[in-house]
């Protein structure tokens, strides 16, 4: 009976979500959409054998993959969705909403004839592997746990129509741009110190934070040029920087390990407790 219930108001849940984010769509493709979204929650899995068996139809379960197979063929499904999302999501970025533009990958180890297949640095395993490239911008909160995916492209430099790395990261930055009315800061890693992105971004006067390689030459307010490592070490700070020793270095101290010495080494201002 608990059961039913869960499984009703997912079911619920979700189709108010589909009907958001599959407008324009053909029927066929919304009622498709709702199916695969309720069985991959229902299964867990992304396997199109497991969110067949999750629908429970009265039906021959190869009839109802051929049925999921068939639909995601649809050329227009994956910009579509891509567009819906958007829209959605944006109506959560606030003017100082963190939008993290990241490069990742995605990996198959155990695949062989996909289209386009590519050789990606897994940076977590520290390995090259069969995979893609991954784009994705996802907006967070600075005082918030929640997170809103916003924009995802899977791509190689493979495909025919790639064109390059920078290619893929505005085709990223703009779309998300439009729907936001340029709101929220754009946040990169030190992937994203680089000429050709940093130009495109003041030109679309973007805010932006990008953590920097520390080899970029600036020009300061007296104009003196000099890395960026260089006029980071001469900012003043509000709050200076303490160290202190944690009580597992005190424990380790050799040197004093009955009461008098502690008290003669400390005296000395040569010991760790």
């Amino acid at each position: 009976m608990q059961h039913s219930k869960i499984r009703s108001r997912l079911k619920a849940q979700l189709t108010k979500f589909t009907s958001q984010l599959t407008v324009g769509l053909s029927k066929p493709l919304r009622n498709f959409v709702g199916e695969m979204l309720f069985g991959i929650q229902a299964s867990q899995d992304l396997k199109l054998s497991s969110v067949a068996r999750s629908l429970g139809e009265d039906i021959p379960l190869i009839k109802t993959e051929d049925r999921l197979s068939r639909n995601l063929q649809a050329e227009e499904l994956e910009a579509h969705l891509r567009t819906g999302l958007l829209r959605l999501g944006s109506r959560r970025v606030e003017s100082n909403t963190v939008l993290c533009l990241d490069l990742s990958d995605v990996r198959k180890e155990y695949a062989r004839k996909m289209e386009f297949l590519d050789q990606v640095w897994d940076g977590s395993a520290g390995e090259v592997h069969a995979g893609y490239w991954l784009c994705s911008v996802i907006g967070a909160e600075v005082h918030g746990s929640e997170l809103t995916p916003l924009y995802q492209q899977l791509f190689s430099v493979r495909a025919q129509d790639f064109v390059g790395e920078n290619e893929e990261l505005l085709s990223a930055i703009d779309p998300v741009r439009a729907q936001t009315q340029g709101r929220g800061i754009w946040a990169m890693d030190r992937g994203g110190d680089r000429r050709k992105l940093l130009e495109p971004l003041l030109e679309r006067r973007e805010r932006f934070v990008i953590r920097s390689t520390g080899q970029r030459m600036v020009l300061d307010r007296q104009r003196h040029r000099m890395t960026i490592h260089h006029l980071s070490a001469r900012c003043r700070l509000a709050i200076r920087p303490k160290s202190s020793r944690s009580k597992t270095a005190r424990k380790k101290c050799t040197r004093c390990a009955t009461a008098q010495n502690r008290s003669a080494c400390r005296a000395a201002r040569n010991c760790c407790c």
